[in-house]
């Protein structure tokens, strides 16, 4: 309890007001207080609050060497500005942005660093990028703010592996692994024994950048782990390793469940899974009755499908659209077909993304998309038919994949699409509902940033014949972010 409300509970005619646990430059100024001791004491706790509210003490600290000079470019002050209200406004042209910056190797101004480091440290999804904008002159400024230490890249030497807190290491490990992924994976093997339980997922994670055999004693040592979910991490990191012991055990496991059978009518799979699964395949990753509501058997087989190496299938079958066409039992398809885009997906495999784009169709698991030729895409959104075509929503995933500006043909085809829906609007009846520009909102917002700028012409004349005022106002609006979007790229050349 202070002096001051020991004084104030026993009151100031049993004892008289004590300045000693007061800070130095408040006792200096109590001192000198004189008069009713009732008033003395509250004038020092007053005085006490006044400090605490807003009193700082002198400090002592050594000036910083300047930040090294960067040799790019600064960017134009419109572009500048222009980057502030896309980052406020998380603009859809950002990717496209930040893209040619880099490319063209600009910086941001100086008077700028700090409101892009506060950018960066609120979101994820341009971090990285931001980080390339500012560059060693944003380091130099992270460093110095203890709110931006998530921010620093550059740490020079593993004190923020050795020394930090949780988050700082695993930064340090991320980090590392994009320049030196042999070292980091030394720290981490050295220390992994004393790591907590509760970390050790997040490094092994961690380990996808940069993975290589060299990674694997570690992993395999993982797999040993008492918990869980290092264990469940190591089998998913490995997976992305199909030409290793854990994919050669994997393979022999699938070979084991499914074989292959010709008959006169065919070649077809037949699936035989397990009833139960031995100590070898829980190691590996396979979890034991992972759904009691579910067929844990299929679970099984798809979790050793998703880790094996795709190439097994090239000796038991043949090419991989060889595989995807067999004669399946239908309980099994669906599994199945999930298990080899996994493992495609584990794998980085082309070939087999490839493959099942053209057997699946829009049933292709999204996360193959990326791997899949422009052309390809663009040909599997033009095959729509009817009103839905084009702009059906489960096409979405395939535009936002496409790279950009979209070919004219599919930017035509999607124009004329929406002026179907334009005319179906103006016509009005009980269905005009469904044509509100309101309903097509995303392939309109996507539209601005994949179009390319021979579409503002396009967008000009069905502006002229639309009939509905709403989905007039949408296609200049469309035209004029084209614009706009041309505009501002256009300051970076």
């Amino acid at each position: 309890m202070s002096t001051l409300m020991s004084t104030a509970l026993l009151g100031t005619s049993r004892t008289a007001p004590s300045f000693d646990d007061l800070p130095a430059d408040v006792r200096s100024a109590a001192a000198q207080l004189g008069g009713d001791p009732a008033v003395v004491l509250l004038e020092a706790a007053a005085l006490a609050r006044a400090y605490r509210a807003g009193g700082a003490g002198s400090v002592t600290a050594d000036v910083p060497a300047p930040a090294e000079d960067d040799p790019r470019l600064v960017l134009p002050e419109s572009s500048s500005t222009h980057l502030l209200s896309m980052l406020a406004a998380k603009a859809t042209l950002l990717d496209d942005w930040f893209a040619l910056a880099i490319e063209r190797n600009f910086r941001a101004p100086d008077h700028l660093v700090a409101e892009l480091l506060t950018y960066a440290r609120a979101g994820e999804v341009y971090r990285e990028r931001i980080l390339r904008i500012v560059g060693e002159r944003g380091q130099w400024l992270a460093v110095r703010n203890p709110e931006w230490s998530m921010l620093i890249r550059n740490h020079g030497g593993v004190d923020g592996w050795r020394h930090g807190t949780p988050t700082e290491r695993l930064r340090w490990l991320t980090n590392t692994r994009r320049s030196e992924p042999a070292k980091a994976s030394a720290e981490l093997t050295q220390s992994w024994e004393t790591e907590r339980g509760e970390h050790k997922a997040a490094f092994l994670a961690a380990l996808v950048t940069g993975l290589s055999a060299e990674d694997m004693p570690l992993l395999e040592r993982a797999l040993d782990d008492r918990r869980k979910d290092v264990r469940r991490e190591a089998a998913t990191v490995l997976a992305r390793l199909p030409q290793s012991p854990f994919g050669e055990r994997m393979a022999r496991r699938v070979q084991e469940w499914v074989r292959i059978e010709r008959t006169q009518s065919g070649v077809r799979l037949v699936v035989e899974a397990p009833e139960e699964i031995d100590a070898a395949a829980k190691r590996d990753g396979i979890e034991d009755r992972p759904n009691p509501h579910t067929d844990y058997r299929a679970e099984y087989v798809r979790q050793a499908i998703s880790a094996a190496p795709l190439s097994l299938w090239n000796t038991m079958v043949g090419q991989p659209v060889e595989v995807l066409n067999l004669s399946l039992d239908r309980t099994w398809e669906p599994i199945l077909h999930d298990a080899w885009s996994t493992a495609a997906v584990l794998q980085h495999n082309s070939e087999w993304s490839q493959a099942i784009f053209r057997t699946r169709g829009l049933s292709t698991d999204r996360r193959l998309l990326p791997m899949i030729p422009s052309r390809d895409l663009a040909d599997l959104l033009l095959s729509g038919t009817g009103d839905a075509n084009i702009l059906h929503p489960d096409r979405a995933a395939i535009f936002q994949a496409l790279p950009r500006p979209w070919p004219e043909d599919i930017t035509a085809s999607v124009v004329a699409q929406w002026e179907r829906v334009a005319a179906r609007r103006a016509d009005g009846g009980a269905r005009s509902a469904e044509f509100s520009r309101y309903k097509y909102a995303d392939s309109l917002r996507l539209a601005q940033a994949g179009f390319p700028y021979s579409a503002v012409t396009l967008l000009g004349r069905a502006a002229e014949r639309a009939r509905d005022l709403d989905w007039q106002q949408a296609f200049v609006k469309t035209a004029n972010a084209i614009v706009h979007r041309k505009t501002l790229l256009e300051e970076l050349t």
